[in-house]
């Protein structure tokens, strides 16, 4: 099989002309919609090729129609995306939508059923190329709970350029934002961790606590205002300290780990972004990855090694 590379781009970037498909990630209440083809045992993301003299939002729409006959529904673009197999290269817009009323699919329609997901299902039509499209919107998602925070911006060796940059605006390339992921380990080794609201990035997942450091912070304010804005309790400076730091495409992540003990009755869940708060050993927190309800973090082995004087 020909190796397939998926890029993102911002809209106006590619020409209208270019686009040729419209791939709709859509969610019903708080579950990802699928379909599954009258030809195929897998499911797909809704969306399909561009008619000719066909604007590509109206393919959008008239493809979610086609593929789940969703009567009412919100949507909005993206990005662009493009897929390069064996050098050529296709491009298609990608949507989001909330969809707050379905039909019933017509005898003639090449698909059989809509399937409602918590995530990303293991049995896909296009697996090289959806989890990538998945990804990306919920990323998007995370972004648009709060548009207009404002950050500082970094260079890649993390000096200070003296400009900010408003959350919901991509950042150029070459530009960087300060992001903190904080862990909380009790004296017994457990770590406790949150739940992430349904209508969000990675909804109903669990996770550990972290976001972007708002202009003014440096990486431990970021790391203790974080703790409190999501839970209510209030991480000692004192107890923490950075495990490691990663670099991203846009991003430098610090990863914080807290040594204290805090008493579950203390939290306060946030509004819009937390559900549920519980302590999870490091077995816990494998076994929770393992059945796709704990984000799974590329560097958490590197954490638990991190901790294992107290595990």
């Amino acid at each position: 099989m020909s190796e397939v590379l998926v890029r993102f781009h911002e809209c106006e970037q590619i020409a209208d002309n270019l686009l040729k498909f419209a791939v709709i990630m859509a969610k019903h209440g708080d579950r990802w919609i699928f379909c599954r083809h009258k030809k195929r045992d897998t499911y797909e993301i809704p969306g399909g090729h561009r008619e000719i003299n066909e604007n590509i939002d109206n393919t959008a729409r008239r493809e979610l129609w086609e593929e789940t006959d969703a009567l009412q529904f919100s949507i909005e673009p993206v990005c662009v995306y493009s897929v390069t197999r064996d050098e050529k290269t296709t491009y298609g817009k990608l949507y989001f939508v909330e969809i707050s009323e379905f039909g019933s699919l017509p005898p003639e329609s090449e698909m059989i059923a809509v399937c409602h997901f918590d995530t990303l299902p293991g049995k896909l039509t296009y697996p090289e190329i959806q989890p990538f499209l998945y990804s990306k919107v919920q990323m998007w998602l995370n972004l648009q709970s709060a548009k207009d925070e404002i950050w500082d911006v970094y260079d890649s060796r993390r000096n200070l350029v003296g400009r900010t940059h408003r959350r919901a605006d991509p950042l150029p390339a070459g530009d960087y934002h300060l992001v903190v992921h904080v862990w909380l380990q009790n004296s017994g080794g457990e770590f406790l961790i949150t739940k992430r609201v349904p209508n969000k990035g990675d909804p109903n997942m669990w996770e550990c606590t972290g976001g972007s450091a708002v202009a003014g912070d440096d990486s431990i304010t970021a790391a203790v205002r974080e703790v409190k804005e999501e839970t209510g309790l209030d991480a000692k400076p004192e107890n923490g300290r950075c495990a490691f730091t990663l670099t991203g495409d846009n991003s430098i992540c610090d990863i914080w780990l807290f040594r204290q003990d805090f008493d579950l009755r203390d939290v306060v869940l946030q509004e819009n972004e937390t559900i549920d708060a519980k302590y999870a050993t490091v077995d816990e927190i494998r076994r929770m990855i393992k059945n796709g309800e704990f984000i799974s973090f590329h560097y958490i082995e590197d954490l638990f090694y991190n901790t294992q004087e107290l595990i």
